[in-house]
């Protein structure tokens, strides 16, 4: 009687120690862990057209993939005049990025002319497309196209990123 009464006891802490054995040992995060989701690239397509000497910027359309930017273009202190800048905005309108684009109304063409010699020329459009490639910003929420003059600087498009 004394055996059994012992074997059931060393069987108990026997089967207790092992179910300790199999309960992991990583602590348990009560905190949501953070999950990244993947880089996205957003494309923005505008046309330019000139009337009157009257410029207006249009978007196009908007385009937002996975992604990221492989090399980030050299930033302009100042764009030259009748350039755009684009201005990427939080929801409280406060200045996260800014991008120069040359004129997409002015052209450059080289050509070889009719003495078998390279020559540039400077086309003036009326109309002309240009797109932006951005690397997307959670944060960002307007997009704003601005032509550059010489004395002051003239707002175009404003648009909300979808």
């Amino acid at each position: 009687m004394k055996i059994s009464i012992v074997l059931k006891f060393i069987g108990s802490i026997g089967l207790f120690v092992g179910l300790l054995s199999c309960a992991s040992t990583q602590q348990f995060n009560s905190e949501e862990s953070t999950i990244k989701s993947p880089p996205k690239l957003l494309f923005l397509n505008y046309e330019i057209k000139k009337i009157n000497n009257k410029k207006t910027v249009s978007l196009i359309n908007q385009i937002t993939t996975d992604g990221a930017l492989k090399i980030k273009s050299p930033v302009d202190a100042k764009g030259s005049t009748g350039d755009l800048e684009c201005l990427i905005l939080d929801e409280d309108f406060n200045l996260l990025e800014k991008h120069h684009i040359k004129n997409p109304l002015k052209k450059f063409v080289e050509f070889v002319n009719e003495s078998g010699q390279f020559e540039k020329k400077i086309l003036d459009l009326d109309r002309s497309e240009f797109s932006l490639k951005l690397q997307f910003k959670s944060n960002a929420k307007f997009v704003v196209i601005n032509e550059i003059t010489e004395t002051e600087t003239i707002k175009h498009s404003t648009i909300k990123i979808e």
